[in-house]
């Protein structure tokens, strides 16, 4: 009986000490994933989804003479303030030939107060950026491009304009 209580015993002290490897080596792993994330951060460039970047990567191009390439794109990249620059994932749409970029809870967004101090800015449609200028538009509103954005937006297709966002700014997108 002895022997079989100090086997039990040796087995049980054994077992304790691999739990406490495999939390060793656990930590160690989250420790270096945690550095790795921290590392791509700070030296991030386009953003990611809902994460920030800075400065879009890529090459910039010409103004285009035609948005409607545009519409084969759900999200594009916005990149304000040139000096330090920040760059956001949005949607955009494009009503009566001009390019519109909205921004749903737009007083508490930072990019569409760094808009607003300084409208050059570049947008990124696929892998190409263009430098461009966006400038807020007050005399229309999401429900007057509400057609343009179902069109492009399938989704938005049988949502009431009334029940929509209350707060969105819309920019529109012109030559610098």
């Amino acid at each position: 009986m002895q022997t079989h209580y100090g086997s039990l015993q040796r087995s049980c002290s054994s077992g304790g000490e691999s739990v406490k490897k495999i939390a060793k080596y656990l930590g160690l792993f989250l420790v270096l994933a945690m550095l790795i994330l921290a590392t791509a951060f700070l030296f991030r460039t386009d953003p990611i989804a809902v994460i920030p970047g800075k400065r879009l990567s890529g090459e910039e191009t010409n103004y285009p003479v035609d948005w409607a390439f545009s519409n084969a794109h759900m999200t594009i990249a916005v990149e304000s303030r040139p000096d330090d620059p920040h760059s956001v994932t949005t949607l955009c749409c494009v009503h009566e030939g001009n390019l519109y970029v909205p921004a749903q809870s737009g007083s508490t967004k930072k990019w569409t107060h760094y808009v607003s101090d300084n409208p050059l800015v570049r947008i990124k449609i696929g892998e190409d950026i263009y430098p461009v200028r966006a400038t807020r538009v007050l005399d229309i509103g999401m429900e007057d491009v509400a057609a343009s954005v179902a069109h492009k937006y399938s989704q938005f297709a049988d949502r009431d304009p009334d029940e929509g966002p209350k707060d969105v700014w819309l920019f529109l997108i012109s030559r610098r």
